[in-house]
């Protein structure tokens, strides 16, 4: 069984966001889980996983290729593998969030 609570989690962080790895890949197989808090936006990609954000706290604008939609609280949002995406903060705050990484067939 693999039980946390992510407060007993160390963060690590890079220069757009601080996280916490909830289930890394060698325990989930195909799927990781992560505790993000986004402070800057930084577009990016994954080649080989698709990936799913749950917003947890806080306002942002997603931006999936050239398509952008503001989110927030209990929004989910789906990320194809591939696809260049960022999140870009509202209002000077951080949008804390939920990120599932999953390769699909």
């Amino acid at each position: 069984m693999h039980a946390i609570h992510p407060d007993a989690l160390p963060e690590q962080s890079t220069e757009t966001c601080v996280f916490k790895t909830l289930l890394p890949p060698a325990l989930g197989g195909s799927l990781a889980a992560y505790l993000l808090t986004v402070t800057k936006d930084d577009l990016h990609s994954h080649e080989h996983e698709d990936q799913v954000y749950i917003i947890k706290n806080g306002r942002g604008v997603m931006r999936i290729n050239d398509q952008e939609q503001e989110v927030g609280p209990g929004c989910l949002v789906h990320i194809p593998r591939g696809q260049p995406h960022a999140l870009r903060p509202l209002d000077g705050n951080p949008v804390v969030l939920y990120s599932l990484m999953y390769r699909s067939p």
